[in-house]
């Protein structure tokens, strides 16, 4: 078994750090000790050689210190070369490129630590005010987009190397296995097109249709859809693309997870359904009897309102009891990607949610937690590890394709984006989790793009 000898300090933290790169990622065994002295970690393996990591940020503080400060976010990393680093260099958080190589004994000027807790807890953005209309904390403002490594799991990057720093001092134990998985999750922010829409709606769509550009006969296949939708033909609304989601999800072995709106907070962004309909209700029952999966999209003004997010959990439970439906777990992601720092993290744990998957960026695809494991949530202000797991998504459709985010359409430009992303994850044996709303299977080239995904 691991010794690690930790400062006197911001022992919550150190230790939460220590065990998800520790125990979490690496599955190793290890006791903590406390010394008086700061300034490094001292890792003490089975057979007394030493591995010392400095510690060039927590040490920097007095115990009751508010570390929370944009002052306190770097404006700058460095890139390393080293001889344990998974690829050709590192960025650097906190710490330096000081390294001291003996046969029993290495010394690490990078302080693993605290960059991955950097990354894990998300408090720069706690820290850093920058938000964009939504309300959102843009990848834009990021230290890992400013500094051009936000396509990289850089905590994966520290656990490989304190991982090779352990083998290298011959640690006599042995890692975690692991083995490369996608998730497939898919918002239902819209279940239906024409199913909830009245006969009003429906002629003024084949007005719009016939004097658009669409033209006559598109007005009257639309309005033949609706005819038949409204008749029970579920099947022909355009936005029913659940079989075909499933269909696909079942050939390469995966189990989609879709997630419902429940109740609207704001009628402007939410969805326009009913969670209690019947056909809503008609489909969960038939995402259930194929094994798939069935969360919580939570309406776009519930990320700070821990009593609403209470409200919208308790009925999609309410709804799937009265329907048959049971699960062990429950996934959670907020609509809009909607987040606030330690805010939505303690929501969802007081709620008893038992996973989140909202943590990527909207803009700009990408690692925003810097990882592609999952991961137990930590709370930066009580200063403790939660029960909630993070799983951290990693591509959303509209992020890559949409003039408004990344703009690169859904041809080559965009699986070349997302292939980067998905080989990343492969490379650490990690959780490649993708978002694809239901409605954005109704495009010919957006469908190949997600099989082109999930085949590559």
């Amino acid at each position: 078994m691991l010794t690690i000898q930790v400062p006197n300090n911001f022992l919550p933290e150190r230790k939460y750090i220590i065990d998800m790169l520790f125990h979490e990622f690496l599955g190793l065994e290890y006791d903590i000790a406390v010394m008086d002295t700061n300034g490094f970690y001292e890792i003490t393996l089975e057979n007394t050689n030493t591995l010392i990591v400095k510690d060039h940020f927590f040490g920097r503080f007095r115990e009751g210190d508010d570390y929370l400060d944009e002052k306190e976010v770097p404006s700058k990393v460095k890139y390393v070369e080293s001889r344990f680093a998974p690829g050709k260099d590192i960025p650097v958080i906190f710490g330096s490129e000081e390294l001291k190589v003996e046969k029993n004994k290495i010394v690490c000027g990078i302080d693993i630590f605290a960059s991955s807790f950097f990354m894990l807890t998300r408090w720069e953005e706690y820290a850093d005010k920058s938000r964009d209309s939504h309300g959102r904390f843009p990848a834009l403002a990021s230290l890992a987009y400013r500094n051009g490594f936000l396509d990289r799991a850089v905590v994966n990057e520290y656990s490989e190397m304190l991982w090779n720093m352990l083998r290298f001092l011959k640690s006599g134990q042995e890692r975690k296995k692991r083995a490369f998985r996608t998730f497939v999750t898919h918002d239902v922010d819209a279940p239906f097109f024409y199913a909830n829409k009245d006969l009003l709606i429906a002629l003024k769509r084949m007005k719009y249709d016939i004097f658009g550009r669409n033209g006559p006969v598109s007005a009257l296949n639309n309005f033949s859809d609706w005819v038949r939708v409204k008749n029970g033909q579920i099947e022909r609304d355009r936005y029913y693309t659940f079989d075909y989601i499933m269909d696909v999800s079942e050939r390469f072995s995966l189990k989609s997870n879709f997630l419902f709106i429940t109740d609207c907070s704001d009628p402007a962004r939410d969805g326009d359904y009913s969670f209690n309909h019947k056909l809503v209700r008609r489909l969960l029952v038939n995402i259930h009897r194929r094994g798939h999966d069935i969360g919580l999209h939570l309406s776009y003004g519930s990320f700070k309102d821990p009593s609403q997010t209470q409200k919208e959990f308790d009925i999609l439970r309410k709804v799937c009891a009265e329907e048959g439906i049971k699960q062990d777990c429950w996934t959670s992601r907020h609509h809009f990607l909607r987040w606030a720092t330690p805010a939505s993290f303690n929501n969802l744990e007081s709620a008893h949610l038992d996973y989140d998957s909202t943590l990527s960026y909207a803009d700009v695809t990408g690692f925003r937690c810097g990882v592609c494991y999952e991961y137990p949530a930590f709370d930066i202000i009580a200063r403790k590890q939660l029960f909630l797991r993070e799983r951290p998504l990693l591509v959303m459709e509209c992020t890559v394709i949409d003039e408004r985010y990344m703009n690169l359409g859904a041809g080559e430009k965009a699986f070349g984006a997302i292939k980067g992303i998905k080989d990343t994850c492969r490379r650490f044996n990690g959780d490649f989790t993708v978002l694809w709303h239901n409605t954005r299977f109704v495009d010919h080239q957006e469908r190949q793009l997600y099989n082109q995904m999930l085949q590559a």
